[in-house]
């Protein structure tokens, strides 16, 4: 009985686990610390445009008749009712946090908030995908090791290539190139679709492809989650390379702030734990959810204490004036 009832908590547990240890990469990577208030959001803005996606999906696949072909039909869904939809959605919250964000105010900035955008987005999918699949461990397994990833790249190209066309001088790109900031934009929603595209067109291809015909789309699905990683991590470098010169402060050491934010993904998961066992549970059970609800929240306040401390000292240090805000609580 105590079995079943945990099975909810597990499927969320497989579900965020990897979104949050890939968000922790992802913060990790820069060479300063980011508000937790607003990476969040992005996370929280990624899980909500999965939300929205998923209506337009639906109402795009009973409206709009595709190929009778299998492998033209695949491609077009893939490409006009999937890949487009889900990719303009995380591109305009990446744009929108990059145009009106105060605390976007460096190139590696792209990278985070995109791929926090992009893992919220994945984080609540896996959720609906895992809940619907009687083998849902073995999906969790495959969606943790494949498609979380992807999306968490696909999202950080998105917001480097938006980095790029904000802060073209900084990262080293010819200002005089009179297509210059267009042609990234274009870049930024372009690469993920296709990506996508291809991605999703040998998974969706795999229920009635022969065993040879698997072999070749689970391939194909490596080749480009793996590729797509691979590129994100190399504009990523590119792009913290050129800002270590253009910046006028020297990196904070990690130790200021890297475990604080594993610390706050850490109860952040918990939350999501508590909040399933709460719900779900028998009476003792959603008296210990209630009870790793109150924990989580008292590690998340905490943390979020220390790196707000730790990024409005990294803004007075780059000469950065932060924005006016209320007197922080003591840092424990």
């Amino acid at each position: 009985m105590l079995l079943t009832h945990l099975v909810p908590t597990a499927i969320v547990a497989s579900a965020v686990a990897p979104a949050l240890l890939l968000l922790w990469l992802a913060v990790a990577a820069d060479s300063r610390p980011e508000p937790p208030r607003v990476v969040l959001l992005a996370v929280a803005f990624g899980a909500l445009a999965a939300l929205i996606v998923g209506v337009v999906e639906s109402g795009l696949t009973a409206a709009i008749a595709v190929s009778a072909n299998p492998l033209l039909g695949t491609i077009q869904t893939t490409l006009f009712f999937v890949a487009i939809p889900e990719e303009t959605a995380k591109f305009i919250i990446i744009a929108v946090i990059a145009l009106r964000s105060r605390d976007f105010d460096e190139p590696m900035d792209g990278v985070v908030y995109g791929a926090a955008v992009g893992l919220g987005f994945a984080a609540l999918e896996n959720i609906f995908y895992l809940a619907g699949d009687a083998d849902w461990a073995l999906l969790a397994i495959m969606r943790g090791l494949l498609t979380v990833p992807f999306h968490g790249a696909l999202g950080a190209i998105a917001g480097a290539y938006l980095a790029r066309a904000r802060f073209g001088g900084a990262l080293g790109a010819n200002n005089r190139t009179h297509y210059r900031r267009p042609r990234l934009l274009l870049l930024a929603w372009l690469v993920p679709v296709l990506l996508h595209a291809m991605f999703d067109t040998a998974t969706f291809s795999l229920a009635n492809a022969s065993d040879l015909g698997a072999f070749g789309f689970l391939s194909l699905m490596a080749v480009v989650s793996i590729g797509a990683i691979v590129y994100a991590v190399r504009l990523a470098r590119l792009i913290a390379r050129r800002q270590k010169a253009w910046m006028q402060s020297k990196r904070l050491p990690a130790e200021h702030w890297r475990f604080v934010w594993a610390r706050t993904l850490i109860g952040l998961g918990l939350s999501f734990l508590g909040a399933t066992l709460a719900i779900s549970g028998s009476t003792p059970v959603s008296v210990a959810g209630c009870a790793v609800v109150a924990l989580a929240i008292g590690i998340s306040w905490n943390c979020r204490t220390r790196l707000t401390a730790a990024a409005k000292l990294a803004h007075r240090s780059h000469g950065i004036a932060p924005a006016p805000a209320a007197p922080a609580a003591p840092v424990a």
